[in-house]
């Protein structure tokens, strides 16, 4: 393993995590789609409670 000098440690450290913002986005919208076809596929066609 190289080690980094101070100047790149500071670059790195200073930078967003973009690899675990794009899985949470991934996850976001996974959780959105399936949000929207349990309401639209499920909750909407059984009509309103008795």
């Amino acid at each position: 393993m190289t080690k980094l000098s101070p100047e790149e440690q500071e670059k790195a450290l200073a930078e967003a995590p973009k690899g675990t913002w794009a899985l949470l986005l991934v996850y976001a919208v996974f959780m959105v789609l399936g949000w929207l076809y349990m309401f639209y596929g499920y909750f909407l066609p059984h009509g309103p409670v008795n």
